[in-house]
């Protein structure tokens, strides 16, 4: 296993993509195989192939370049055709209300392009906050 800067350039160009609303990133990115999935934070989002990317397109133009991004700690990972990589940016929305996401994902390289084939973004939550 080896670091890969090329695996860290797609996560932080899918962060500085939302930021300046470029709705065509997930489509670009995203393998369309059926296996792909999304896990968002929202217990909603959980959707797989084509869907996964169209949810993601949908919601860059819906944040249309509003957002804010430090990008924060970003490191990418391969091993073969299989890379791997996170992120914990700081958003702010429109409001000025910032949140860490925490992200990963895991990419395949497909015709020799790499394509995210999963991603999984969380919020912090203490274990006392979730649990009590």
């Amino acid at each position: 296993m080896e670091k890969s800067k090329a695996v860290a350039n797609i996560i932080a160009g899918w962060f500085q993509a939302a930021a300046k609303g470029e709705s065509s990133y997930p489509s670009k990115h995203m393998s369309k195989r059926a296996g792909t999935l999304l896990v968002g934070t929202d217990p909603k989002e959980w959707l797989r192939g084509k869907k996964a990317a169209e949810f993601l397109t949908a919601e860059a133009k819906a944040t249309g370049g509003k957002i804010k991004v430090s990008l924060g700690r970003v490191e990418g990972w391969k091993e073969g055709t299989v890379g791997w990589g996170m992120a914990n940016p700081t958003i702010t929305l429109p409001g000025g209300k910032k949140f860490q996401p925490r992200w990963s994902a895991v990419l395949h390289k497909e015709r020799g392009r790499w394509r995210i084939v999963q991603v999984h973004a969380s919020a912090g939550v203490s274990n006392e906050q979730l649990l009590g």
